[in-house]
């Protein structure tokens, strides 16, 4: 172990000899985060901090008691947008001039500006308050992973509000076998059946039997436009960790070119641990470019990225293990020093905004958010925005770290097998 580690500080010695590389390391990539934060919305002052999920609301009923709803469905995930009753003069609801109706709800919805449609029907709040049964219309958009969560807050609000109708029956049906308990007339016995709703709903909202979970949901940014750059801010490194890692592909070549591996290799040193130390060398350069990135965003920014940096972490690690080993198949397909830079250059511009480094991958079409798991960027930034926009633990990152694994061991397989130190 300690030879593999000589190999990789003495590959990082030299590589950090070279004072050009802070310009790529730090100052190119915090601009095009930045940049690309403020087009994915950072900075407006109209949308929320973290990640805007819009759902189109049709309240046909205007009551009270429907207004009292769709607030519990907002209370039950921060991240809720209800258009158009949260609409803002910055137009997060992405409505312009138009208002809702329902053929221009089903158009959003197969556009994919909105996420999921929700119906409140014509006396729903009168429906409640006779104890009879009310139907809610929702509707998602099947493709997008967000309506689970919204659907979620539907249903938590839903069971609120049935269990605050249960408790006002059931008092109702107490207080009539009550005999000495009279009411003057129906408005005196509905003001009764309010004030238990009432109660109802208060003890419901403190609530009284909760569950402590280790992932909990994210705060807001402190920074304002945190969905931008909690985008933009993993996404640009994503694509940045490639610009490190993958370089090693030409460096392989061009030192068996040089006789430089040749040289290695009949030194006392083994020849896996040669491979091992440049290509530690080459992980921990990613992982420095990710630090980077994510502490500019954190201490500059002051974007919020959810509460397990352990599993941001563990995620960072499998992705970079998944490039490093692309690397290195890369190395034995390729015959010459510039093969080598151009198949790297053109692999991370392809890869980037396949696998959504540059915008969320959910707004591409379906069956290119299919395509885009291809990427390992995809997967990386899934496990991302599990952690940082919807409170994610270790849990919530099992499959993307899984699945960058298994690339990577099919990759470094290839690579081990028909890797020469000779031409």
């Amino acid at each position: 172990m300690r030879l593999i580690l000589d190999v990789a500080l003495n590959d990082l010695r030299i590589l950090f000899k070279d004072r050009g590389i802070w310009i790529n390391l730090v100052i190119i990539p915090i601009v095009i985060a930045v940049v690309v934060g403020y087009v994915n919305g950072a900075g407006n002052s109209g949308a929320p901090s973290s990640v805007a999920l819009l759902i189109d609301v049709l309240d046909l009923d205007g009551s009270a008691t429907s207004t009292q709803f769709l607030a519990a469905v907002r209370e039950s995930n921060p991240n809720l947008v209800l258009c158009p009753v949260d609409q803002t003069e910055a137009d997060i609801c992405r409505l312009g001039e138009d208002q809702i109706s329902p053929e221009l709800i089903r158009q959003r919805l197969e556009d994919k500006v909105s996420l999921a449609f929700l119906e409140i029907p014509a006396g729903f709040g009168d429906s409640l308050n006779r104890g009879e049964d009310v139907t809610l219309i929702y509707r998602a958009n099947e493709n997008a992973v967000a309506p689970s969560y919204i659907l979620q807050a539907v249903q938590s609000a839903v069971t609120r509000y049935g269990g605050v109708q249960a408790a006002a029956q059931v008092g109702m049906q107490t207080a009539d076998q009550i005999a000495f308990l009279q009411f003057s007339d129906d408005a005196d016995r509905e003001a009764f059946a309010n004030t238990i709703r009432e109660n109802a709903d208060a003890i419901w909202a403190t609530n009284p039997v909760s569950v402590t979970r280790v992932d909990a949901v994210a705060g807001e940014s402190s920074g304002g436009g945190g969905g931008g750059f909690a985008q933009s801010i993993p996404g640009i490194a994503a694509m940045y960790i490639m610009f490190a890692v993958l370089p090693v592909t030409p460096a392989f070549i061009l030192e068996r070119k040089n006789w430089t591996l040749q040289r290695l290799a009949m030194m006392p040193i083994s020849r896996s641990q040669i491979l091992g130390g440049k290509l530690l060398s080459r992980f921990v350069l990613g992982m420095i470019q990710y630090g980077i990135l994510m502490g500019f965003g954190v201490f500059v920014l002051g974007v919020n990225f959810g509460s397990a940096p352990l599993a941001l972490i563990a995620v960072t690690a499998a992705y970079i293990v998944c490039v490093t080993a692309l690397a290195l198949a890369l190395t034995t397909v390729v015959t010459s020093n510039g093969q080598a830079s151009g198949i790297t250059l053109f692999l991370t511009l392809v890869l980037a905004p396949l696998g959504g480094a540059w915008w969320p991958l959910e707004v591409a079409p379906p069956l290119m958010q299919t395509i885009g798991h291809i990427s390992p960027i995809a997967w990386f930034m899934d496990g991302h925005q599990q952690v940082i926009f919807y409170g994610g633990g270790f849990g919530a990152v099992v499959i993307p770290i899984a699945v960058l694994l298994a690339m990577a061991a099919v990759l470094f397989l290839i690579g081990v097998l028909r890797f020469r130190f000779t031409n």
